[in-house]
Parts: structure tokens; C-alpha cells; sequence
């Protein structure tokens, strides 16, 4: 299962973080010379994102204190600042911004309506808000519930919930690349091979007698997750034209309703 914060220094991080890293980046510029709100700002790497992207103040907030406390140990920056609050109780902020952000979040809160809403209330007249959720109808899933999200959505139910209180400017879809789908497909036949040869009662007798001759033994660990980690290019974001199942995320940007 793709944990739902990541964190340097792990397997999972290595593994996801462009992914969540490139939807930052790619948004950033809208943001220059705003104050900017991150909702669910997780460890806080995306808040530092759009702060180096020029944005003129951020603030991140997150419902776990220790993410928090571990982003004001590691993303602080010059006009950013993080704050332990829930994604529905921003009020409690006492401050409006420009525009805000908030990247896989809506599938965790049980009300969705509710936190856009919330969103809205805390932005300025016209602010810019960028929302993704993942796509419910994603065929890549491997058949098992995701017990942290609460709210999945297609894209019809997505829009409609956001467009009661933005005006939708542009719509976009985030995916695997063609090379990655390909190497993914690589990566489970290899381990599929490997599976086959960690159980196999000749390599339990080989290794018993090279341990016997004092020989290095042979190690097949599963190898999927260490072959699969992402590097840059192996994601995409572009304009969505038509919803598909093939689509990993959906993003929505838009302005504030009055």
C-alpha cells in the first residue's frame, strides 16, 4: 500500500516523492508573490516548494503534530511557518490569504464539501486555489480498500463539489509516464522470477552447501520495491481533456466564487 506520508531517508520516499514533489513544482510559479496556504502540508517539503518558487509567505498546516514538528526542524524558511490545525477547522487560523494549495487531502476528510468550503472561507476575494484527489476509477489499483481514505471520487463527483464554491480555470490529470508503466511491468516479472527461485528447495540446498564451504550465500530479497523508485520524468501532468481510468490524479485550479 503507498503510504500516506512520506518521509527522507526511507524506501517509500525514494520510491514516491517525485510524484508528490512534481505537483508542487509544477504549480508553484502561479503562486509568486502571494501568501500562500499548504493544506495537509505533511513533513513540509512542498511548503518549502513554493516558498524557493517565490512565494511571498507560506504557511502549512497539518493535522499530526509530529509532522509538523518535523517540519519546523527541517522547511523552515524566511516567510514560512507551519501550524498544527485540521483541514476543516482553518478559521481557526485567523488569516486569509491568496491562494492555497492542497494535494491529496480531500480523500481523507469525510466530508468534502465541508473542507473546500473551508478553504474558501479563508481565502481572499478571487484567490487561487490548486486541489488534486485521486482518481476513485483508477484501474491500476490492486483491488485492495485504502483504509485512510475516506472520500474517493470520480472526476463528475470532484468537479461538482469544487465548482460550488470556485470557478474551475483549468483541469489537469497526473500519471505514470509510458517508460515507467513499461519499466513497472519489467520490475514485477523480475520479481515474479525471483519469488519462484527464494523458495526453490535447490537454492535452500545450494545455499546450505555454500555455507558448508564457506562461501557467500546467494540473497534474492523481493526486489519490486527497490527496482520501482521513481526518478524525474517518470511522472507527467497535463491538461485533462477527458477523464480516463488509465488517470492516476485529477487537479482542479480555480478561482474563489464571491
Amino acid at each position: 500500500m503507498i503510504p500516506e506520508r512520506l518521509v527522507p531517508g526511507t524506501q517509500e520516499w525514494d520510491q514516491y516523492h517525485y510524484e508528490h514533489e512534481q505537483r508542487y513544482e509544477f504549480f508553484a510559479p502561479r503562486f509568486r508573490g502571494l501568501d500562500v496556504l499548504d493544506v495537509a502540508c505533511g513533513i513540509g517539503y512542498g511548503s518549502a516548494i513554493l516558498a524557493d518558487g517565490g512565494g511571498k509567505t507560506v504557511t502549512g498546516v497539518d493535522v499530526a503534530a509530529e509532522a509538523v514538528d518535523y517540519a519546523r526542524q527541517h522547511y523552515v524558511r524566511p516567510g514560512v511557518d507551519f501550524v498544527n490545525c485540521r483541514a476543516e477547522d482553518l478559521h481557526e487560523l485567523g488569516r486569509v490569504f491568496d491562494g492555497a494549495v492542497s494535494f491529496e487531502t480531500i480523500e481523507h476528510v469525510p466530508d468534502p464539501r465541508r473542507f473546500i468550503e473551508a478553504v474558501h472561507g479563508v481565502l481572499r476575494p478571487g484567490g487561487l486555489f490548486v486541489c488534486s484527489t485521486p482518481n476513485r476509477d483508477f484501474r491500476g489499483k490492486n483491488g485492495t480498500a485504502n483504509p485512510y481514505h475516506l472520500s474517493e471520487m470520480s472526476f463528475a463527483e470532484f468537479a461538482k463539489v469544487f465548482a460550488d464554491f470556485f470557478r474551475i480555470d483549468e483541469q489537469y490529470y497526473q500519471s505514470h509516464s509510458d517508460a515507467y508503466l513499461r519499466h513497472l511491468s519489467l520490475v514485477r516479472e523480475v520479481d515474479r522470477i525471483a519469488r519462484v527461485n527464494r523458495f526453490s528447495k535447490f537454492l535452500a540446498a545450494e545455499n546450505w552447501l555454500r555455507g558448508l564451504l564457506k562461501k557467500d550465500r546467494w540473497d534474492l530479497k523481493p526486489m519490486a520495491s527497490a527496482l520501482a523508485q521513481a526518478v524525474p520524468g517518470d511522472f507527467i501532468i497535463a491538461p485533462l481533456t477527458a477523464p480516463r481510468d488509465s488517470q492516476l490524479t485529477f487537479i482542479l485550479v480555480g478561482r474563489s466564487r464571491q
